[in-house]
């Protein structure tokens, strides 16, 4: 199926494509960091989706952002910091 664009809505397109944030070189490495943890910890009782849910969360809580995609700068430094706590904590705690 081909769809067919005018020149304004063309123009519109690629005017919201180069509006469109990107994502900081530093959260996309700590991105990593998260999902090989969350892999390699997933159990029949913690999936990877159930794992990874809540470290956003805890991050985006901790940051105050709305969409995870958005760290920037020092907001990633906390980020990565609530992660090393957040790991170190359930090696600590968990028998699994």
């Amino acid at each position: 199926m081909r769809v067919e664009m005018s020149a304004k809505e063309f123009a519109e397109y690629t005017d919201y494509l180069k509006r469109k944030p990107k994502r900081s070189k530093e959260w996309i490495e700590l991105q990593k960091r998260i999902n090989n943890y969350c892999q390699d910890h997933r159990t029949m009782r913690r999936s990877f989706a159930t794992q990874q849910n809540f470290i956003y969360g805890a991050i985006k809580f901790v940051t105050g952002i709305n969409q995870i995609d958005r760290l920037k700068g020092s907001q990633v430094v906390l980020a990565r910091n609530l992660f090393n706590e957040l790991t170190s904590l359930r090696d600590l705690y968990s028998k699994e």
